[in-house]
């Protein structure tokens, strides 16, 4: 939100905000739960939702009089949900204005006891605590910490919007973060910043803070989520500054005590290209909490223009390092809409609370609740297909596309592919990313049908400047070629055989360093050495066993017992897993038997 002067236009416009909605579409836009005129507030703005302990759902609003602009006689309300979104309770006021702008609700849960923890402000200057710890059914009296978390030199202040979060991670877990933002009284620089608890929300501490971006970023409105390593990302709004980036972030690595890298635009957020507004997110999924992957969730319009719409969830999977589909996303509503707040209801399902009307993005505030497959999961649709077990203890099985046929292998069974639009598709994992280290993948083919060329393995990315890894079959050619590639520099390894005699045949493909090796029938056959980078750094990626990503390529064959290692395995373990089928090197993290 910005302080300013409403002009008799914005009136008109607010006015015009007010005109009830139509009935909700089918989809995933929900229901409007604030709506203008209730309890005799003219609109309710800035939507902050959380989750209690019990399950009940809390989202907090303002009530906006005697207009709905950003200064006023403005509440701080509440209401409940205790059947996951479907009803409402009565409107409740937790932190009354009374004569003066009560604002920016951000709430946040300990899961430790229960306690819902309520940061509010006045007058875009004074900060206020409260608490309940009875779920949200009755509220302490609001009570001032303007000196524990705002410096004497900055003149505006103000928290959230959205919810705070709850450290799960290193010497601070426990920890109650959340993100404000301040102006200073010297010369009106706008900045960034985080405050804590460390005993449950009674008492609150100025952490990291940092206006040194501005005037190119004037920073505000930060919503923070914890990455796996234990740092803290603070996504912010740019407010106008000379940037052409609406987006800014800063990380915290100290639990939100300093930050280690202050508001920047980099790449990543330059890619969201959204209007200048508030956006809120939510972590979803950690490797370091049982996930495979990593992912959080962005809810923000993404409309470029004078107006906010087209309100669309997006994803991270590499912590806020990058910002999958910029362009793309799951579009909740299509129409005018504004500021968002996300919470957990279970593991697969979030809930939504944003700002939309008719002619403006705010007014009211709407519930709606998506689950990940809403979004679209990293593997795509996988219901019904079957899958081939993973042996080596870290679930990570694999789905069996097209019809491909069980069939004898070199040790055991061995699965057989027609060459058409059979391919065995790994899932996204993070487990599965060798990045810049040393790896082995390690399998046994046979072949020989087709002349054309035929991947055994394509993992990561395609293209010509895509990191990416592969091995294929290019009988043609008389050769096994594989690609390792970081950027734009890639290595290139071919074998001076082609091996499609229609017998069985180990490979193994190994980096040890700068050096790449082919081994086949456990000895080297052909090696080449090269400077390179990550071959994964993108998220999410695909693996495939016998097909190219861009399914243009398949092979007509056979393969057996595939097996991926974190490390260069010796000659001596490869020529015991080719003469042996040996099980005692360490280090894998994928194998298929078949």
């Amino acid at each position: 939100m910005t302080l300013r002067r409403i002009t008799l236009a914005i009136l008109l416009v607010i006015t015009a905000c007010l005109t009830p909605p139509p009935a909700h579409a089918a989809g995933l836009e929900g229901k409007a739960i604030l709506s203008p005129g209730t309890a005799g507030y003219k609109c309710f703005r800035i939507p902050a939702l959380v989750k209690a302990n019990d399950g009940s759902l809390i989202l907090f609003a303002e009530g906006r009089k005697p207009t709905c602009g950003d200064t006023g006689t403005h509440d701080v309300v509440m209401t409940r949900s205790t059947d996951g979104g479907a009803t409402w309770s009565t409107l409740q006021v937790v932190h009354a204005g009374v004569d003066v702008t009560a604002h920016n609700p951000a709430p946040v849960v300990d899961a430790r006891t229960g306690r819902i923890v309520l940061l509010t402000t006045r007058q875009y200057n004074t900060v206020w605590a409260q608490h309940s710890d009875d779920s949200g059914r009755h509220w302490t009296s609001p009570r001032e910490i303007t000196a524990d978390v705002k410096l004497p030199s900055w003149s505006g202040y103000a928290t959230g919007p959205s919810h705070g979060i709850q450290l799960l991670r290193g010497a601070h877990a426990g920890r109650l973060v959340v993100g404000t933002h301040f102006s200073t009284a010297a010369d009106g620089r706008k900045g960034g910043a985080l405050v804590y608890s460390d005993d449950g929300g009674v008492t609150w501490h100025l952490g990291a803070h940092d206006d040194t971006a501005d005037p190119e970023l004037r920073v505000q409105e930060l919503s923070v989520f914890e990455r796996p390593d234990g740092s803290l990302l603070a996504l912010a709004r740019d407010e106008n500054g000379s940037s052409t980036s609406t987006v800014a972030s800063a990380v915290s690595s100290d639990a939100g005590e300093t930050f280690s890298r202050g508001f920047q635009a980099r790449a990543a957020e330059q890619s969201l290209a959204v209007p200048t507004v508030q956006a809120s997110t939510l972590a979803l999924r950690a490797t370091d909490q049982g996930d495979r992957y990593n992912r959080v969730l962005l809810a923000s319009p993404t409309r470029q223009g004078e107006t906010r719409e087209n309100l669309t969830i997006r994803s991270t999977f590499k912590g806020g390092d990058e910002w999958v589909d910029p362009q793309g996303g799951t579009v909740i509503y299509g129409g005018m809409a504004s500021y968002t707040d996300m919470t957990l209801i279970d593991d697969n399902t979030v809930g939504l609370a944003y700002e939309r009307a008719v002619n403006w993005s705010h007014g009211y505030i709407w519930f709606t609740k998506f689950t990940e497959a809403d979004l679209g999961l990293p593997d795509g649709s996988t219901s019904g297909v079957p899958t081939t077990t993973d042996a080596s203890g870290n679930q990570l099985d694999g789905y069996l596309r097209g019809a491909p046929v069980a069939t004898a292998g070199r040790f055991g069974r061995a699965l057989t592919l027609d060459g058409t639009d059979d391919y065995v598709q790994l899932p996204f994992a993070e487990n599965l990313a060798v990045g810049s280290g040393d790896f082995t993948w390690t399998g046994w083919f046979n072949y020989g049908a087709s002349t054309a060329d035929q991947p055994l393995m394509w993992a990561y990315n395609q293209g010509a400047v895509y990191s990416q890894l592969w091995l294929r079959a290019e009988p043609a050619s008389g050769r096994i070629r594989a690609l390792a590639q970081s950027g734009e520099t890639a290595v290139v390894v071919a074998t001076t055989k082609a091996y499609n005699d229609r017998t069985w045949h180990h490979f193994a493909l190994r980096r040890q360093g700068s050096v790449f090796t082919i081994y086949i029938d456990g000895a080297a056959a052909a090696s080449a050495t090269g400077s390179l980078g990550s071959v994964s750094p993108k998220r999410p990626f695909q693996i495939h066993l016998g097909r190219r990503l861009d399914g243009l390529q398949h092979l007509r064959g056979s393969l057996d017992d595939i097996r991926l290692y974190d490390r260069a395995l010796t000659p001596t373990e490869i020529a015991a897993i080719h003469t042996t089928n040996s099980t005692t090197p360490t280090g894998l993290r994928l194998r298929y038997p078949f």
